[in-house]
């Protein structure tokens, strides 16, 4: 089966999120949807008041609203440790979406009271307008999981979670910089698609499973770095925690593990494609973590590889990620492992042990460090 996906990159697609969150009107959101509400004066303007509570259904009207920037808070006491509400996370929970359905209702919201997208024009090479995947197969194969997942501990839940597909036999057609047609092998590999916020294909990855190819990984000439985007971010819109691993592999063992326990299942799963978070202006990782920290995100763990020198780079990448100000904490799992070596128990520790990143910590941390440690304790 070949899928061909037009993927008209939106370098402004998180702005443009943003722009659309802006015309929703949430008294008029609650009238739509038959919420009850009353209108109440508040120290920072008028308040919206619920009766109940979608997040933990509370409802003996305890939940207040800006009327006008969509911020809240529940006050039941099952609320209490949980992140305030803003426009975007108050819609997923009372209309009980996903991410990508909240996107799409947004949208169509908006639509109806006068927005229109933004008219882009765009030079582009011919070759960059769609993304042609290589002919591949779906996860199950006549309902079987591919051995090679299987292997790895991955069930065709997550393969299917993460649109994960396989190549038996199939090319990636491209044109070279002196226009020409050139075509990569990608025969004997599990196709990683890759996806910005929004949802739309803008590159890939084809892991090796024959452990007889040069690379283990291919990527795709003439399309956007991996590096650019957030690997599985589309799938963490709203959520108030995010683990941040490496690889995609590192990704599915990290939710797989966090799954195992149903406090933790609201915990998102990203990847960065290496060790360090790209800052480029426009599309890059750094951005989307801004734009899910807009939509709701509050708190981040780091859970690299660990390994001395990923341990140090993950110290950096920690400083940064203070700085946009996030909350920030670094995970480090058994020595000389990844989150996809390890089992999901040792993933949970690491989780619920991890170090919080302030300056101090980061500091005696890294002269641990120097001396040699490998674990936070």
């Amino acid at each position: 089966m070949s899928t061909s996906i037009h993927a008209s990159k939106r370098d402004t697609g998180s702005s443009e999120l943003q722009e659309l969150l802006d015309y929703v009107d949430m008294e008029d959101f609650l009238s739509m949807e038959g919420i009850d509400y009353r209108i109440t004066p508040g120290t920072s303007g008028v308040q919206l008041n619920l009766r109940e509570c979608p997040r933990c259904h509370g409802s003996d009207w305890k939940v207040y609203m800006n009327m006008d920037t969509g911020f809240g808070n529940c006050f039941h006491g099952s609320c209490a440790d949980e992140p305030g509400y803003n426009k975007f996370s108050f819609i997923q929970n009372a209309l009980g979406f996903t991410g990508r359905e909240v996107v799409a209702y947004i949208k169509n919201y908006a639509a109806t009271v006068g927005w229109k997208p933004k008219r882009k024009v765009t030079i582009t090479k011919s070759n960059q307008l769609e993304i042609v995947l290589p002919k591949h197969h779906s996860i199950p194969i006549r309902d079987k999981n591919l051995q090679y997942l299987a292997r790895r501990g991955i069930p065709v839940e997550i393969a299917q979670y993460f649109d994960w597909s396989y190549c038996h036999s199939g090319h990636f057609k491209y044109k070279n910089y002196e226009g020409k047609d050139c075509e990569q092998d990608y025969s004997g590999r599990v196709i990683l698609p890759i996806y910005d916020l929004e949802g739309e294909l803008v590159t890939f990855q084809g892991r090796d499973i024959t452990g007889e190819a040069d690379k283990k990984y291919l990527f795709p000439p003439g399309l956007a770095g991996s590096g650019k985007y957030l690997y599985n971010g589309h799938n963490c819109l709203g959520l108030s925690r995010i683990v941040i691993n490496e690889g995609a592999f590192d990704v599915a063992a990290t939710k797989m593990a966090l799954d195992t326990e149903v406090e933790l299942r609201d915990v998102g799963c990203v990847g960065t494609f290496g060790k360090h978070i790209s800052e480029a202006d426009g599309e890059s990782q750094t951005f989307a973590l801004l734009t899910l920290k807009k939509l709701g995100l509050k708190e981040v763990t780091l859970m690299w590889d660990s390994e001395l020198k990923t341990l140090d780079d993950a110290c950096k990448a920690a400083s940064y990620l203070v700085s946009l100000g996030l909350k920030v904490y670094l995970a480090t799992l058994p020595f000389g492992k990844d989150p996809n070596e390890c089992e999901p128990h040792e993933v949970v520790r690491s989780f619920r042990k991890a170090m919080k990143c302030t300056a101090s910590n980061l500091l005696k941390f890294r002269m641990k460090l120097m001396n040699g440690a490998k674990t936070l304790t």
